[in-house]
């Protein structure tokens, strides 16, 4: 039986090569590393794998790098990871992996959701890029919510979705540490389940954009990297501003005519829909576009990305809204689920957690906490 990840395999080719040039025995390795020969027989015959701390180790003493010593391995059920770049900042490798892991543990509380085991959730058919397309997506659900092209896309509304689509939302306080920042979204192809770990510290206006991109994402399991996140995110800007409120808006800043006017319009617009003035300001520009007809601008002196700045100062965080600015108990963040988002993650955690009897150690891996946090919602819940 093997400890190997499931994802991950040692390059046995290139070791063996290595340690034939270097003139090394299974015996020196053994000894270099503090293991017994029976270990590293085992390694190289794709029994075992090694520790993380003994692997970088053989690396180091084989003068290989990570990605020469270990071929990763694609699985079709590998968790499909997702989340929000910021400008140009690069996801490091690991964190993608902690990401898959933590898919892992999740897809251990599928057996205890409410979700209809033997359909499968509905999806998109060939999703992509296209003004068009997206915008006709877009107004069927909005006409599926009931909403006017004019008319703010209510957070009750979009959450009404997620359980159709076997989608699990958690929230979460994660601040501005974390890479993913406003969500991270984990689907699991084996279990067709969505886990969608929204950041409660979001400003209100931000999250219903983000709760809209998970809904993109949600909409178009088999988009993978950067087009997932580009479909999510041309997926949201058109559901929460029609391309009708678009037109109407982009006459209506012609004819302003001045910069301020037209900044001014644009938080009037954004106030109305709770979203930020720069999604309306993309979303008449895309109309623009579209229609082969001049752009806004509003970019010179980046006027459009000053006062969306000034803007997001109005709003409270979501855990601000909630929690009436108080941190909560972990009673009250423990209800958050179910009575905001209709979420059943703490029924199934706890359901899991009691059967299988696994310590507060899983809800940390899980939600990312610092182990005394994690132990004062175990005592709650079991």
């Amino acid at each position: 039986m093997t400890n190997r990840p499931p994802n991950k395999r040692l390059n046995l080719e290139r070791i063996n090569q290595r340690l034939e040039k270097l003139g090394l025995t299974q015996a020196q390795v053994s000894s270099e590393l503090g293991v017994s020969r029976e270990a590293v027989s085992k390694w190289l015959k794709n029994q075992k794998f090694p520790r993380p701390d003994k692997l970088l180790r053989l690396a180091r003493f084989l003068q290989l790098s990570f990605d020469q010593i270990v071929t990763r391995i694609e699985s079709v059920d590998e968790p499909v990871v997702a989340f929000r770049k910021k400008g140009s900042h690069k996801i490091s490798e690991d964190y993608i992996q902690d990401a898959k892991f933590t898919g892992s543990l999740l897809e251990k509380l599928v057996p205890y959701l409410p979700f209809d085991s033997f359909s499968r959730p509905p999806s998109l058919i060939k999703p992509r890029l296209d003004y068009q397309y997206i915008q006709g997506v877009a107004k069927g659900i909005r006409s599926e919510i009931g909403a006017t092209d004019e008319s703010e896309i209510h957070f009750q509304r979009l959450i009404s979705f997620f359980n159709k689509y076997h989608a699990v939302i958690i929230p979460v306080f994660w601040g501005k540490k974390h890479q993913h920042e406003n969500a991270l979204h984990i689907y699991l192809p084996k279990t067709m389940t969505t886990w969608i770990y929204l950041n409660l510290d979001s400003k209100i206006h931000d999250f219903k954009f983000w709760m809209a991109h998970e809904l993109g994402h949600v909409k178009s399991p088999d988009l993978k990297e950067d087009l997932a996140e580009d479909f999510a995110d041309a997926f949201a800007g058109a559901l929460l501003v029609s391309k009708e409120m678009a037109e109407k808006e982009y006459l209506h800043l012609r004819r302003l005519g001045t910069v301020p006017k037209q900044i001014n319009r644009l938080k009037q617009v954004a106030e109305a829909l709770v979203v930020s003035p720069i999604t309306v300001y993309y979303e008449i520009n895309k109309y623009a576009e579209h229609a082969n007809k001049p752009k806004i601008k509003l970019e010179t002196n980046r006027e459009i990305y000053k006062a969306t700045t000034n803007f997001g100062k109005e709003f409270q965080s979501v855990s601000q809204v909630l929690f009436d600015n108080k941190k909560p108990t972990p009673s009250e963040y423990i209800c958050c689920p179910k009575r905001t988002f209709d979420s059943p993650f703490f029924d199934a955690l706890t359901a899991f957690l009691k059967e299988n009897k696994k310590p507060a150690s899983f809800i940390q891996s899980v939600l990312n906490l610092p182990l005394a946090d994690a132990r004062l919602l175990y005592e709650e819940l079991c």
